[in-house]
């Protein structure tokens, strides 16, 4: 159990990166694109909807993250 829960934080932690880099060229070098389609509403629609998709996964990953840590927590503790 100690190996998955380990392992599990190790993947939350590369995805956690690959999430917040994600959001960090969708607010910032990517806004060009969103500009491009001002007049195409359903291309504007699906840069909104990616950057949504994008905000939700952090906060997903965030709670997994957060619950790996209690778990750890759980485990030490359990161990005394």
């Amino acid at each position: 159990m100690n190996d998955y829960v380990s392992k599990t934080n190790d993947i939350l932690c590369e995805m956690r990166l690959v999430v917040e880099g994600a959001i960090v060229l969708y607010e910032g070098d990517a806004v060009p694109i969103y500009n491009l389609a001002a007049e195409q509403p359903e291309a504007q629609g699906a840069f909104s909807t990616i950057g949504r998709a994008l905000y939700d996964l952090r906060q997903s990953v965030i709670d997994l993250e957060d619950a790996c840590h209690e778990e750890t927590k759980q485990q030490s503790l359990s161990r005394v």
